[in-house]
């Protein structure tokens, strides 16, 4: 019998979250009176794509604004590897045993990375702009189902970053760090069968950030977090979907427009400029998550196919017509991540993912053109330890 996706994934990382400085004691959960409670965590869907995903690391008031990529290695650690330019150095180990995909943000004081230890707690280390690694630390307070999902919000105070998981009542939790504290988990309620995908839209009010989960009918809701408060998961259309939510972290807009995998297997857009919200079909036979990525006046979708290979197909807008699948040579064994310059600017597409063989892989568009063929050169494999 199949293991349920958030099983898979922890028995699949090993030993307890481990740092250079020791081990990191898993924390007991416990009542409000002192005693412990077994809590089973609640169904987590099995039918979505198990593959690891390279979490992109964004710095959004930098140049270039990805930075760099972390992935979990193949022995259970985080490994973290920095941009320079069109190409990415080796793979540099932070160690540890980690549960799933890691995430990663950029602000002033550093890269941040946020991922699930085997203990089911959230923790966090960071390179500081010096390029110290500080080790692993606890973010208290929440026993979590679930990848976590972190980004940086518009307008938000220098050092100030914001992160969100999956807690054993199925719910989305968040917590936010502001002047070297971390304000506490609360709930946002809704109940996630997905990965959390959480983006900054520049919306009104401009510090919003818009989180996407699929919801137990296996449609997807949105909820809408601001300093001025927070607004109930709301369904996007009647579209039942199969895998984690897509959007462009490298578009102004990011959070406008939204991307997955339906019942059929095809893609599906949707447009949330436009109400009603109506799901668009773009065909295919998706093996995978999909990603987007905005090059200019080119939006760029990819998704892995039934031979391995990833597809791109593209549209001069994200609710333009589309031009069709274009194969992408190479075989890939993960998720795709995709981005360009960002804030929508004209530059080369890159794409990564873990490779057949193990390895991280990079592949370059120079420059993205609406019109096919693609430019994409191969993929190349980043230096390093293997991915898991």
């Amino acid at each position: 019998m199949a293991q349920p996706h958030w099983l898979r994934k922890a028995l699949a990382a090993g030993a307890i979250l481990a740092a250079a400085a020791g081990v990191l004691a898993p924390a007991s959960s416990a009542s409000a009176a002192g005693v412990s409670t077994a809590v089973v965590p609640p169904p987590y869907a099995a039918d979505l794509p198990d593959l690891s995903t390279p979490a992109v690391a964004y710095d959004r008031a930098g140049q270039p604004v990805a930075t760099g990529a972390a992935v979990r290695g193949a022995d259970g650690a985080l490994l973290y590897s920095a941009r320079s330019g069109s190409t990415f150095g080796p793979l540099q180990s932070l160690g540890g045993v980690i549960v799933g995909d890691p995430s990663v943000v950029v602000n002033s004081f550093g890269t941040h990375f946020f991922v699930r230890g085997t203990d089911d707690q959230v923790y966090t280390n960071t390179i500081t702009p010096s390029g110290a690694v500080t080790g692993y630390s606890t973010v208290p307070g929440l026993t979590v189902t679930g990848d976590v999902e972190a980004l940086v919000p518009n307008l938000a105070p220098a050092g100030s970053l914001r992160i969100f998981a999956r807690g054993q009542d199925g719910a989305v939790w968040t917590n936010s760090l502001s002047a070297g504290a971390w304000a506490g988990w609360s709930s946002l309620g809704g109940f996630a069968t997905s990965d959390i995908t959480a983006t900054r839209t520049f919306a009104v009010p401009n510090d919003t950030v818009r989180v996407f989960v699929r919801g137990a009918d296996h449609r997807v809701y949105v909820s809408r977090v601001s300093a001025g408060g927070v607004t109930a998961f709301e369904p996007l259309g009647d579209l039942q979907v199969t895998s984690n939510i897509a959007v462009a972290e490298d578009a102004l807009f990011g959070g406008g427009f939204i991307a997955a995998r339906g019942t059929d297997s095809g893609v599906w857009t949707l447009n949330l400029f436009t109400i009603p919200y109506v799901w668009k079909p773009l065909g295919g036979t998706a093996t995978s998550d999909p990603a987007i990525s905005f090059q200019g006046n080119v939006t760029s979708l990819y998704v892995r196919g039934t031979d391995d290979a990833l597809y791109v197909n593209k549209a001069a807008s994200p609710d333009a017509p589309y031009r069709g699948y274009e194969r992408i040579d190479g075989a890939v064994a993960g998720n795709p991540a995709a981005f360009g310059p960002g804030v929508s600017a004209l530059g080369p597409g890159l794409l990564l993912a873990r490779l057949a063989g193990g390895s991280l892989g990079l592949n370059v568009d120079p420059s993205p053109t609406l019109q096919p063929p693609h430019k994409f050169g191969g993929f190349t494999p980043v230096p390093g330890p293997a991915v898991g």
